[in-house]
């Protein structure tokens, strides 16, 4: 029994009026009202205090509480301001009350307009359930994008009218800013945001939701996997430097793809391995199956990339669903390069995805190199298997063989929790080791305090079964040969370089405070560092770029939301009816036409970008690359605003020396360009004639295939023409 219970009486007249007496609830996605259900079970406390002891004397019986937990927003954004940079070390933190049988309405809403006169609480909100019956809880604050930089004065203005603070913006996304309210604004963070919406004056904006089991996975060690998901286990203000694996998981989880640790075996009857595990393995030292356990190393390993999810036992590897195979040797001890060779041979004859190599530091070796390569190049009928290596423990830029010999490695490198390389003084404070690093560093993985499975106790199944701090580059480079799987479980069809060039062209450029990522000769996929290579993988970001298997036709009408990149592909021809939300992107990309039929449209703030180049190769969009057509931030796109095809075009002679001449159908006047395959233009002009013949000269340009691209008004016709 509590000391006080709240009167409730007294205070129904409160919400008469007041703003939480609205009957329907919903906020603005995509520019469309998401409407969403008031939970009468539940409300949203953020508070000043690191205790929630100072609310129990004003609970009623039938009340618990939730977990407290803290809310790093303020330590995480950029300061604009000199209030905000006062006030960014001010900790709060978010709390709920829970009410199992649920409140009537108007006694919910006296609740919680009496919880906002206790001077400990920030802001007390009300819950949320989504149509599907999941919940939400509401923070203190919201989200507001800009159309451009120019738009923060705008955006300060707006705030200072409603006496709100703005707490800065995302380091990766400097459109978006995070703006706090509190008890003494009339209105919560849900009502701001779609008041700050409606005014039209910013390009989106969205409370700040406080989630629930967001495809949260079921493992009592999980919780410590900070590489999977920082919280702050080893340093609050770095809450959120992870692989992104719960959002990824979302998308692709290893499911069809078999993952080989060659290592020194690992045990296959783990109870968290076991249901993961394909076939019996090969022992490369004997050159026979099963393969062996020789040694601690490779139940580790294998925990990290496919320890099985959601069994309510020990941890989830990256990639949970992959078929995890062992391939064992020795490794500390009297192995010959033949050796070494048989395991990447027999992994590239036994159909192997992907293998990780947490070893290396042999001298190089011809065998060994020539294994390799044939399951770069050969593995997967001629895709090639993703070879994964760890870079080394030595702290120095002597990256370890085989990985400082193939480009078409990936080389890891380990991370610390606080987002930097692992080294004899990062925040981890362990001294006896550090990350190689160098001109051969692709991509970084956490590294360090790693909880994984381990080898059985003699007693059976016991807490032995379990490391809390696997450690050193071993334990990152399972982590990247996880995230390989990820991507080729959503497109098996990729080429191993195409897996290589996904992961390092989505990687998150970490710690720009104390690494300048910068342009390098060699280095074609982004910004690179030499102690962070491309940065720190992300898994979620490398599914949604990984585009979909190939296909001979595609008709699209789903619609493309954010903060998704659609990519597709057909080697023949893309048709389109689909919208392209705000802050989506869609890449469409056909062997010979893409037509946007009625009822395409790309919304404000949405990408859209079509290629006209086959996808044999599952072509994969990089960066710099000229798109057939683009149109980015476009607002109300009419239908029919574009229709790639021939019909309209007759090039004659085609193929040709250099000399053709051009005629168009339909069209009154617009421009002409050509381009080469890489996008560069050779030739460009205006025609003003309807039906002209016009005469095009390229003779002093290369043999081969060229773009020709007729715009005129809303329409653009695309073909091809050959020059030899």
């Amino acid at each position: 029994m509590k000391n006080i219970k709240l009167i409730l009486g007294i205070l129904t007249l409160l919400i008469s009026g007041g703003s939480y007496g609205q009957s329907n609830y919903f906020y603005y996605y995509n520019g469309e009202k998401f409407f969403l259900e008031l939970d009468t079970q539940n409300m949203a406390i953020n508070t000043k205090e690191n205790t929630t002891a100072f609310i129990e004397p004003y609970l009623s019986d039938n009340a618990s509480l939730g977990t407290l937990t803290e809310d790093y927003t303020r330590g995480s954004v950029i300061t604009v301001d000199e209030l905000a940079k006062m006030n960014q070390n001010i900790k709060t933190y978010y709390f709920e009350i829970q009410y199992p049988q649920g409140l009537e309405t108007s006694n919910y809403f006296a609740l919680l307009n009496n919880f906002n006169t206790i001077n400990a609480i920030v802001k007390a909100s009300p819950s949320f359930k989504t149509s599907d019956g999941k919940k939400i809880g509401l923070s203190n604050n919201f989200y507001v994008k800009l159309r451009s930089e120019a738009d923060v004065n705008l955006l300060y203005d707006t705030a200072k009218n409603y006496n709100l603070e703005i707490l800065g913006y995302d380091q990766y996304m400097p459109l978006w800013f995070v703006v706090s309210c509190a008890r003494t604004n009339d209105k919560n963070a849900l009502e701001f945001a779609n008041i700050f919406q409606e005014s039209g004056l910013f390009e989106s904006t969205e409370p700040a939701f406080i989630y629930h089991n967001l495809e949260a996975s079921a493992d009592p060690y999980f919780n410590n996997q900070w590489g999977l998901k920082n919280t702050g286990q080893y340093g609050a203000a770095y809450a959120g430097i992870d692989i992104k694996a719960e959002q990824a998981w979302g998308i692709a989880t290893g499911t069809g793809i078999k993952t080989a640790i060659y290592d020194h075996g690992f045990e296959m009857n783990h109870p968290d391995l076991a249901a993961n595990v394909f076939g019996t393995g090969y022992d490369a030292k004997t050159g026979t199956s099963p393969a062996q356990v020789r040694g601690p190393h490779g139940t580790p390993c294998a925990g990290i990339t496919g320890a099985v999810q959601n069994n309510n036992l020990g941890i989830s590897g990256v990639a949970p669903n992959t078929q995890l195979v062992s391939i064992s040797i020795n490794l500390l001890s009297s192995d010959t390069p033949i050796e070494l060779a048989r395991g990447f041979n027999w992994a590239r004859t036994n159909g192997i995805d992907v293998i990780s190599n947490s070893w290396g530091g042999y001298a190089p070796s011809n065998i060994i190199t020539d294994a390799i390569n044939n399951a770069l190049t050969l593995g997967r009928g001629g895709k090639g298997c993703v070879v994964v290596f760890a870079a080394g423990n030595e702290n120095n830029t002597n990256i370890r063989y085989p990985g400082n010999y193939f480009p078409n490695i990936l080389v890891v490198g380990a991370m610390s929790p606080c987002g930097q390389r692992k080294s004899l003084s990062s925040c981890d404070g362990e001294t006896t080791w550090g990350s190689c690093y160098g001109s051969q560093l692709d991509i970084m993985a956490p590294g360090v305090k790693m909880p994984t499975t381990d080898r059985q106790g003699s007693a059976g199944y016991d807490v032995s079964n379990y490391m809390q701090a696997f450690n050193g580059t071993s334990s990152a480079c399972p982590v990247v040969a996880g995230v390989a799987a990820l991507i080729l479980s959503k497109n098996p069809n990729l080429t191993a370089v195409q897996v290589n060039n996904i992961i390092e062209q989505s990687a998150q450029k970490v710690r720009p405070d104390l690494y300048s990522y910068s342009t390098i000769g060699g280095r074609p996929n982004g910004t690179w560092h030499s102690e962070m290579g491309y940065g720190l993988v992300n898994a979620y970001q490398a599914l949604l770029i990984t585009p979909s298997p190939c296909v001979t036709n595609l008709t699209l009408t789903t619609n493309v939301t954010a903060p998704a990149t659609d990519t597709r592909q057909a080697s023949s021809s893309i048709s389109a009816s689909n919208t392209i939300g705000s802050g989506a992107t869609g890449i469409y990309h056909a062997g010979e036409t893409v037509i946007l039929t009625n009822g395409f449209t790309a919304v404000n703030g949405a990408v859209f970008r079509s290629y006209i180049e086959g996808c044999s190769g599952n072509y994969v969009a990089k960066q710099g690359d000229e798109p057939v057509i683009s149109y980015e931030t476009i607002h109300n796109l009419p239908e029919k605003k574009a229709v790639l095809s021939d019909d309209k075009i007759q090039i004659v002679p085609n193929p040709n020396n250099g000399i053709f001449y051009i005629n168009i159908k339909d069209m009154a006047e617009g421009t002409i360009q050509i381009t080469n395959l890489i996008g560069a233009t050779v030739y460009s002009n205006r025609f003003k004639k309807e039906s002209e013949d016009l005469k095009i000269d390229i003779q002093d340009k290369a043999d081969g295939i060229y773009i020709v691209r007729i715009v005129s008004g809303e329409q653009t016709l695309t073909t091809k023409i050959i020059k030899n």
